[in-house]
């Protein structure tokens, strides 16, 4: 289980609150057991329960859906900044998913069958609203997806067209608006990144 991607994307309760994160750089590890009870917490959180509607976000499922015996083929991971937890990011090849509604919804919109796609949260409600969600987004489009999977040609996300916080910080990431589609969760905006834009603006 990888959760209601269309909803899964709580980047900032106000996109107007947005601050410049100046030089300070995003971290990533991957996710382990012991972070557990941290995402659990996340995932209860208010801020982040409101794009995340219907997911089971219980103890148990917690433990199944996110541990270690977890056998969904996405890639978890932890961001930090100054060595603190601050968000919780994955990715993942979206034809891992066929038969899903979101991945079909892509694939009619135009996106390659060989498009990852991620999903991401700023889990603690102190540090949003300060630009935190973009610098997480594109670092790890540049430090995990480009150099860890050469064969992804596309970044793909989908959060609702309602939570403008999330598809801001992926605009302001570089992705670009490629269409919106119908979900059970309402009206989702597809975003794109290319990964040719990623390499043109790597060091």
């Amino acid at each position: 289980m990888r959760g209601n991607r269309e909803s899964a994307h709580a980047v900032s309760r106000d996109s107007n609150r947005e601050q410049d994160p100046g030089d300070v750089r995003v971290v990533f590890r991957r996710l382990t057991d012991d972070d557990l009870p941290l995402l659990y917490r996340w995932l209860n959180e208010p801020g982040v329960v409101r794009w995340w509607e219907g997911d089971d976000v219980t103890w148990p499922a917690v433990v199944r859906d996110y541990g270690s015996a977890s056998t969904d083929a996405a890639e978890r991971w932890l961001a930090l900044l100054e060595g603190r937890p601050i968000g919780w990011i994955q990715c993942y090849l979206a034809a891992h998913y066929v038969g899903e509604a979101e991945p079909e919804a892509w694939w009619g919109l135009g996106v390659d069958r060989t498009a990852a796609g991620i999903d991401y949260l700023i889990g603690e409600p102190t540090e949003r609203g300060k630009g935190l969600g973009t610098r997480m987004i594109g670092g790890f489009v540049q430090d995990v997806v480009v150099l860890r999977h050469p064969d992804w040609t596309q970044v793909c996300a989908s959060p609702v067209s309602a939570n403008v916080a999330s598809w801001r910080a992926l605009e302001k990431s570089g992705f670009t608006f490629r269409g919106e589609f119908a979900s059970e969760h309402g009206r989702c905006r597809l975003m794109v990144l290319e990964r040719a834009a990623i390499e043109r603006r790597s060091p």
